[in-house]
């Protein structure tokens, strides 16, 4: 079987390697031990080429750097991508003749590119939903909702209208697909109740390499929390601050660090320095695989007060390194974790909440216990059972179509 993937990543300026990211190059490490040939057209710096020569790559770079620019800017770095994408891919389509073609994660980049492949050639296309951003299941997504829980996460007006045009786009195009990858149950249930018919749908899931973390040696505890992901604002990062906040009026001293970028990174740095919290909160930018186990290892408390999630795979790594987590009790991270306890869920936007569960974990003095019960709830997250039941998902597709 022949697979052309269409794998759009931002780069460095926006995030680090993200949770879809890492998903789709632990999929491709297990197929690579597997009768099934990918080739992956993807944005620069290339990603997939590391990690065997089995794969083929073809590098689509970006018409412009958005680096240290704001969102319109990254936004239209993305526009021309597309474009240039869209001219390449279907001559790659041609001459590979694929038996599918696969987008590994929801955004419009990637489905763009994606379905116009798929309108040209008639090859099947199996996307990976990872989530959208609608917290609720009792209506509908349309552009007026989500704009409306855009507005409610603290985007301006202006902003909050693209992103609901752009969620609109992607969940049409994901509606066009042959058949959608989710990472969870509730990701599941929200195409679901958008219109995707139970057929065209398969829960996955996500795992965590717990080899790879384990081969980081225990730190110091050097800081009393750590948050890893995307510096943007949806992931509850303006939050952090004032969570923080609270944490130190109770515990002087205590220390935060903050691993990821984003394109909110620069007024991060400005809402800290203005609170009067910048030796309390360290930002450490993005950093390799390596570098943020240690980080996390070196912490006593992770935190993810994050509004959107379609599995939480920074909480599911954080459990591997042996760590409690608070979160917002939002659905996915509740189905996921729920049983967890070491996970402490708090009300969506309570830092005073928030603040309070942390400082009770530090005044309980039971880390180590808590190390424990994180280590062993992560272990029952597979990747390889997760990278053959997208597998045995996509040939099952292509058989049907013989």
């Amino acid at each position: 079987m022949r697979i052309l993937a269409v794998f759009f990543h931002p780069g460095a300026n926006f995030t680090a390697v993200g949770g879809a990211e890492k998903r789709f190059l632990q999929v491709l490490k297990v197929w690579n031990q597997k009768d099934v040939e990918v080739i992956v057209a993807e944005s620069n710096p290339k990603l997939v080429s590391s990690l065997s020569p089995h794969f083929e790559t073809i590098e689509i770079s970006s018409l412009i750097s958005a680096s240290g620019k704001g969102l319109y800017s990254i936004y239209l770095e993305w526009v021309l991508w597309v474009a240039k994408a869209c001219l390449r891919c279907p001559s790659i389509a041609r001459r590979k003749k694929p038996d599918v073609l696969l987008a590994p994660n929801n955004t419009l980049p990637n489905l763009l590119v994606a379905y116009f492949v798929h309108a040209l050639s008639k090859v099947p296309l199996v996307v990976t939903v990872h989530h959208f951003d609608f917290p609720e299941l009792d209506q509908k997504a349309n552009v007026a909702s989500t704009y409306r829980v855009y507005k409610k996460a603290g985007f301006s007006s202006s902003v909050a209208f693209v992103k609901a045009l752009t969620f609109s786009m992607m969940l049409a195009l994901v509606k066009r697909s042959d058949m959608c990858i989710t990472v969870s149950n509730y990701t599941a249930r929200f195409l679901l109740k958008n219109g995707i018919s139970r057929d065209k749908i398969c829960v996955s899931g996500n795992g965590v390499d717990i080899d790879l973390i384990e081969q980081v040696k225990p730190e110091k505890k050097v800081y009393d929390g750590i948050f890893v992901g995307r510096i943007s604002r949806e992931k509850g990062i303006f939050d952090l601050v004032h969570i923080w906040k609270r944490v130190n009026a109770r515990k002087t001293d205590s220390k935060l660090v903050v691993v990821g970028q984003g394109p909110d990174f620069p007024k991060l740095k400005e809402v800290i320095d203005s609170s009067s919290m910048s030796s309390n909160i360290l930002l450490k930018g993005s950093c390799s695989d390596a570098e943020l186990y240690a980080l996390v290892k070196a912490s006593k408390v992770f935190l993810f007060p994050s509004r959107f999630e379609g599995w939480g795979l920074a909480v599911g790594e954080a459990l591997g390194a042996g760590l409690p987590v608070v979160c917002y009790d939002i659905p996915a991270l509740r189905e996921v974790f729920g049983e967890c306890r070491s996970v402490f869920f708090t009300p969506v936007g309570d830092a005073e909440r928030f603040a309070q569960t942390i400082v009770k974990i530090f005044e309980e003095n039971g880390l180590a216990e808590l190390e424990a019960v994180s280590k062993e709830f992560a272990r029952r997250f597979n990747w390889e059972e997760v990278a053959l039941k997208d597998l045995d998902t996509i040939e099952t597709l292509v058989h049907q179509r013989v």
